[in-house]
């Protein structure tokens, strides 16, 4: 009788299997039309319907995943993807990091692009605690948690514990645990932040990534200089400029510096320095 189950079993699970086979072939008819069809199954069910098939299954999930955002590049719409579709598109790293929670590329892909363009900061956060779970040699996967609650979420706390965390991991740079302390020393937000991203460009091998990341940290290179020219101007004449032509009318700055994303950059009310792109 022993014996007898797990033929049984197999026997069950096999229509169900083949099933999932041959949705594989179909290729881009698995693509999400619609809200109505962007539901992706449970992890758990998955990996039940995926047999011994996990990395396999792994894979191609994060395939179906890059396919459907690779073909969103040439919407001219902004934001390109809808909120449902970024939704989507966690769901489906979420379920190949289910069946296959060792597979780094779907924490990578979470971390370039749910954040910064599906403001999803905290669910990608839920991804790569996964990750870091089970790859715990790996640095980089605590260091962009860290990354996340500093500049995403405000939580200097946080993020300063995830950095200390890294900086324990194998191979992590000598200035983590020095970074870790200013943030909770002090906020620092823009120049912390561009310490953060050049430390990602110097760990990216993706040419693609790499210059988006160079892309930001331009741009925030840009914030950076006018927060300290606002600063100046505030210490010369007692109050914070209105508009940014007053710096250069006033002689503190030459000339406001261009976003990279072909925004402006403003003052906001609040006397931050903004941009119109919100530097997606």
């Amino acid at each position: 009788m022993q014996r007898v189950l797990p033929i049984i079993l197999i026997l069950l699970l096999l229509p169900i299997h083949v099933s999932i086979i041959s949705k594989v072939t179909e290729g881009k008819k698995l693509l999400p039309k619609g809200e109505g069809t962007s539901y992706v199954l449970p992890p758990p069910i998955l990996k039940i319907m995926a047999l011994e098939f996990d990395g396999l299954a792994s894979d191609f999930l994060f395939l179906q995943g890059l396919v459907f955002f690779g073909s969103t590049s040439e919407r001219k719409e902004r934001p390109r993807l809808k909120e449902w579709e970024w939704r989507w598109f966690y769901n489906i790293l979420n379920a190949s990091t289910g069946l296959d929670p060792y597979f780094f590329d779907p924490y990578y892909v979470a971390q370039a692009h749910l954040t910064w363009e599906g403001n999803m900061p905290r669910e990608t956060n839920t991804l790569l605690e996964k990750g870091s779970r089970y790859r715990d040699w790996e640095w980089m996967l605590p260091f962009y948690i860290g990354f996340n609650h500093f500049y995403f979420l405000q939580e200097n706390e946080k993020a300063a514990f995830y950095l200390m965390d890294a900086s324990k991991r194998q191979g992590a740079p000598s200035l983590l645990p020095q970074l870790a302390a200013r943030l909770m020393y002090k906020a620092n937000r823009t120049e912390n932040a561009i310490i953060f991203l050049q430390e990602m460009i110097k760990r990216t091998d993706d040419d693609a990534l790499k210059k988006m990341y160079e892309t930001r940290l331009n741009a925030l290179k840009g914030i950076l200089f006018l927060e300290r020219a606002t600063a100046v101007y505030q210490d010369r004449f007692g109050r914070r400029p209105e508009r940014l032509d007053d710096m250069i009318t006033k002689n503190v700055i030459r000339e406001i510096p261009k976003d990279p994303y072909g925004g402006e950059f403003y003052i906001d009310k609040d006397g931050t320095i903004k941009t119109t792109s919100e530097l997606r």
